[in-house]
Order: C-alpha cells, then sequence, then structure tokens
C-alpha cells in the first residue's frame, strides 16, 4: 500500500513537473535576452554594399544628411570615394535596428549607431507585466545563469518567468504612446532604460560575431529647451508659489536674489524638472556655468515626457561603451564644449550643421587611422 502510494505521488510530481516544464517551453522563446515585445520577421535579408552603415533613429538619419562630406573626408588620397550607406530612419528604435543587422547575412567593416532620442516612442512592453521583467532582469544580469544560456540558448526557455509580450507592428507608428499617469510613465522609464542597455549589448554582441567594427555615439542634448511637464509626485502648491516667485526676481533683472531663492528652493526639492530647469538658467545669467549645466542636464532627465535624448540615455552608452571597450564619439560633449559661448542647435532636437560637419570630419580621422586607408 505505501509503495503504490509513493508511486502515485511520484507520478503525480512527475506530471506536474513535466507540465511546468512544457509550459514554460512554450510560453517563452528562445534567446538570452529576455524581451518583453514580439517583432515579425523581414521579409528579405538586407544587403548592404558599403564598407561603413549608419544606424539608429532620426539623429542617425540627420547624421546620414552628410555622408558625402564624410566619405570625401575618408576617402582622400584613395581612387575612388568610399561608399556609405544609411539604414537610420525616425521612430527606429534600437530594436527595430537589431532586427535588421540580424537579418544582414554580411555586416560593412564599420557600423556606425546613433540613435537613443526616441526609445519610449513605441510601448514595447505592458505596464502590469513590470515585476515579472524585473524578475527576468534579475535572472539575465546572473552571471552563472547568462553563461549558462550563452552555451545552450534554449535554457532561457526555461529560466526566464511566461511573460504577455507585446506583439509590435511590422512598421512603427507616426504617434508615440503616453503612458495614463506619471508614476506609470516613471515606472516604464526604468525598465526601458534597462532594456536599451540590453539591447545596446546585444549590439555589440552582433558586431563581433561578424567582426564589424562598432562605433557607438552619443546624442547632442539641447538644454536650453525647457522641459515639458514637471512629474506630479515632484511638485506642490508650495513650489509653484516660489517658482513664482523666483520668475519674478528675473522680470525685475535682481538676479542675485533670484540665484539665492532658486538655490534653496533647488535644495529642498527632489527631481523637479521646472526647478532645475529655472534654477540653471538663473546661474547661467549669474555667471555660474558648470552649475548652470549640471541642472540644467538634470532637468532635460527629469522631464515627464520622453520625448528626446538625456543626460540618462547617453550615460548608458557611455557606459557600455567603456565596459565592453567598444569605440565611443561623444558628439554631445563635443556640442556642450560649445555652450554658452556659440548658438549650437538649429532646433529643439539637432545641433547645427557645424557640429555635424566636424562630426564626421573627426570620425573620418579616427577612421582612417584604424582601417589603416
Amino acid at each position: 500500500m505505501v509503495i503504490k502510494l509513493l508511486a502515485a505521488v511520484l507520478l503525480g510530481a512527475s506530471i506536474l513537473g513535466g507540465t511546468w516544464v512544457w509550459r514554460r517551453w512554450e510560453a517563452n522563446p528562445e534567446g538570452v535576452i529576455p524581451l518583453p515585445y514580439k517583432l515579425p520577421a523581414l521579409r528579405e535579408r538586407l544587403v548592404v554594399d558599403a564598407p561603413l552603415l549608419i544606424v539608429g533613429d532620426r539623429m542617425g538619419a540627420r547624421l546620414a544628411l552628410f555622408k558625402e562630406e564624410f566619405s570625401e573626408a575618408l576617402s582622400k588620397g584613395l581612387s575612388k570615394p568610399l561608399k556609405i550607406h544609411s539604414l537610420a530612419r525616425p521612430f527606429e528604435g534600437l530594436h527595430r535596428t537589431l532586427r535588421q543587422l540580424e537579418a544582414m547575412p554580411k555586416w560593412p567593416r564599420v557600423v556606425l549607431y546613433q540613435g537613443g532620442s526616441e526609445e519610449m516612442h513605441e510601448s514595447k512592453f505592458f505596464t502590469r507585466e513590470i515585476p515579472r521583467i524585473q524578475r527576468n532582469f534579475s535572472d539575465y544580469a546572473d552571471d552563472r545563469r547568462q553563461t549558462a544560456m550563452m552555451v545552450w540558448p534554449p535554457l532561457s526557455r526555461l529560466l526566464y518567468r511566461p511573460l504577455v509580450r507585446v506583439v509590435l507592428p511590422a512598421e512603427p507608428p507616426e504617434k508615440s504612446v503616453v503612458p495614463k499617469s506619471d508614476a506609470e510613465y516613471q515606472a516604464r522609464l526604468a525598465i526601458a532604460f534597462r532594456l536599451y542597455e540590453m539591447e545596446l549589448l546585444r549590439l555589440v554582441e552582433l558586431a563581433r560575431s561578424r567582426k564589424s567594427l562598432l562605433i557607438l555615439t552619443t546624442v547632442p542634448v539641447n538644454i536650453d529647451v525647457p522641459p515639458r511637464r514637471t512629474c506630479a509626485n515632484a511638485g506642490s502648491p508650495a513650489i509653484a508659489g516660489e517658482v513664482a516667485a523666483v520668475r519674478e526676481l528675473i522680470r525685475a533683472q535682481d538676479y542675485k536674489a533670484a540665484y539665492t531663492r532658486s538655490q534653496k528652493l533647488n535644495a529642498a526639492t527632489l527631481a523637479n524638472a521646472e526647478v532645475l530647469y529655472l534654477h540653471g538658467q538663473v546661474a547661467r545669467r549669474s555667471g555660474q556655468n558648470a552649475e548652470a549645466l549640471d541642472n540644467l542636464r538634470r532637468a532635460a532627465a527629469f522631464d515627464c515626457v520622453a520625448w528626446r535624448a538625456t543626460d540618462v540615455s547617453n550615460g548608458v552608452i557611455r557606459k557600455v561603451a567603456r565596459e565592453e571597450g567598444v569605440m565611443l564619439f561623444d558628439f554631445d560633449r563635443m556640442v556642450t564644449a560649445d555652450w554658452g559661448r556659440n548658438t549650437t542647435f538649429y532646433d529643439t532636437i539637432y545641433p547645427q550643421n557645424l557640429y555635424y560637419q566636424r562630426a564626421v570630419g573627426h570620425l573620418a580621422t579616427v577612421l582612417r587611422r584604424v582601417l589603416q586607408l
């Protein structure tokens, strides 16, 4: 009787265990990165007949407008100019760039990535799935598990928790998705940056496997443009009253008093984009340029609308380049070096043309040396 009971228990456990394994295996796609979305496969493989490829979003598309100058500087002394091809386009998040690159049978010698300004344009995961996404991200960060999945990728189907994944369309939408609340926006932003970092690591991995030179670039941020909205949990009627008082002092051109008052207000608030921007402007008018620059960068980062690149997204790019030993062109720092001394931006998003000309000239000089042209 005891033997039969034990056999029944073991059989039940085997059935439950087998069911658990089968459900996970069916629910999870194979892949080291726990992606919370699905993208349809490209209909055909891409062939790029050029030694240099520019990829990215609207910022990469803008850079590609200067590919003739880039090619000319890169081809000095050569019998014919080197071709430069671009796949960059507006609304092209890194997840879509990766889909194109993964479908490319042969990579060019150099891939230049200029993106990161539209990563939250699409809704790539469900807010309700964030707890499971976070647990999967923790599993991904475990070196032992990550190594095991790299050795045998199908293991990912068992290790990660099943998700309800967003099924993305073949083409990105023209209008961006707006979260229902500021709290939801902040929760999604944290996940979006972590996902962006993992996608950048995937880009590095792909470039190495295809023996292509990858160049990561930061995105210039126009810190003179005010944030579009301050998150609700960072404001209050008392803060609004102090902001109004500082603005009144600015109108009266009493910058000394405005600086003192805005400095105190800034120290008493946390992550308030409007206060940070206001204090940055006052500090600039008071001759405190380093303090102004720091606060204006933070104001852009704490904007409650994700409509551009920030120092946070650039920080992710710098981190991946540093830790992975990838070539980095810090376009943002090149432009920021002229802040306060020159009109650095053409509009709210794009730097003046002269900075793109400087950028392609600098990149051409470096590449000629690296590629021994």
